[in-house]
């Protein structure tokens, strides 16, 4: 008999603002939840007697009514619902008159989205603590990471910390990124954090190896630590599929912070990579793309464009997807970019194209 998957906690968002209830829609939904939205107290209302609510996030000032409003009627249709009152203008006595009517927490509508959570976590942990933690540590909410680094000390931290946190498991560490070392993993893996120093010092050298790991693991993250990157080799390496570049002095707990969210698909980059890659995308247009005989070696736009697609790691059938064209094409363009650039594989290919700048 196969055990039931957990549930996701409903939190349900009562804001009349709609971009408010999208966007943090869309982050409870990243950091694991079940949202449901409401744009007034009847629609909240509908929504508790459709769905198991738990926490609802209630904006303190609507245009129909005020929070306290709905907050006193979510309560009288279900007492266990933990509410947090939203307020974009906090005062003592509005604090007052939301404690009065039964809300859990009332915080600003400014706070950080830590100091949410960390509220909408709390209210979770005072209904059912035993459900919380099964819930936050179950496995579909865990990560499996492999390591690739030649150091002992990064490895035997991350292994310790692993013994503290269930939902955090070490599954392999190894020394290098050459393929044929990668042994012995069965289980699919969330996220490769990969050592810089050690194992990933160029660009170049990424383009060799990450193909050959998404090769390995299809679904796999690779996050680089301990790194010396500038900011636009790091926009390149994005384009070649990293999600995150962590800082040598990181503590384990913002680490695993910082891959959960990896996990989960956001990015982990600074303000000024995120910056410039937005940049690059804005600036992208017909004038930059490459023409036939603009490049070395006498590549057509197609070859140049079924190149970039194999930097990226995708197999002949996923090249022609995303190209829309046939898998015998695929084939046949890279025979003529192995005959035209004088290799005989794809890492050599891959390779010879970052040292031309072709791509």
């Amino acid at each position: 008999m196969t055990k039931e998957k957990k549930r996701k906690p409903v939190i349900l968002i009562v804001d009349d603002d709609k971009q408010v209830l999208k966007s943090l829609k869309i982050w409870l939904k990243n950091e694991g939840f079940r949202p449901v939205t409401a744009s007034d107290g009847d629609e909240a209302l509908l929504q508790v007697e459709e769905n198991p609510v738990e926490v609802a996030l209630v904006d303190y000032r609507m245009n129909n009514e005020d929070g306290i409003q709905v907050a006193q009627r979510l309560r009288e249709t279900d007492d266990t619902i933990k509410i947090i009152m939203l307020t974009g203008f906090p005062s003592y006595e509005t604090a007052v008159s939301a404690m009065k009517v039964g809300v859990f927490d009332y915080i600003s509508k400014g706070s950080s989205n830590e100091k949410i959570l960390e509220a909408i976590l709390d209210a979770l942990a005072s209904r059912e603590p035993h459900e919380t933690a099964e819930y936050f540590n179950s496995p579909e909410m865990g990560l499996k990471i492999i390591l690739f680094c030649r150091h002992s000390l990064l490895k035997e931290r991350l292994e310790s910390y692993s013994q503290t946190r269930p939902g955090f498991k070490l599954i392999r560490s190894f020394p290098s990124m050459d393929a044929s070392g990668i042994t012995n993993v069965s289980q699919q893996v969330d996220i490769a954090l990969i050592c810089g120093g050690c194992n990933l010092k160029t660009v170049k050298e990424a383009f060799l190896v990450l193909p050959e790991l998404y090769r390995l693991f299809p679904e796999i993250k690779p996050v680089i630590i301990n790194e010396n990157f500038s900011d636009q080799e790091k926009v390149d390496l994005l384009k070649l599929g990293v999600k995150g570049f962590a800082p040598r002095d990181l503590s384990s707990d913002k680490l695993e912070e910082i891959l959960f969210q990896v996990k989960r698909g956001e990015i982990f980059v600074s303000r000024n990579v995120t910056h410039l890659s937005l940049q690059e995308m804005t600036t992208f247009n017909s004038s930059h793309i490459l023409k036939e005989n603009s490049v070395p070696f006498d590549l057509t736009e197609r070859e140049v464009e079924v190149l970039r697609t194999m930097a990226l790691g995708l197999k002949n059938k996923e090249i022609a997807q995303k190209l829309f064209i046939s898998e015998k094409t695929v084939k046949t363009h890279i025979n003529r970019l192995f005959h035209k650039l004088g290799v005989d594989t794809r890492p050599k290919a891959i390779f010879k194209a970052v040292e031309d700048k072709i791509i």
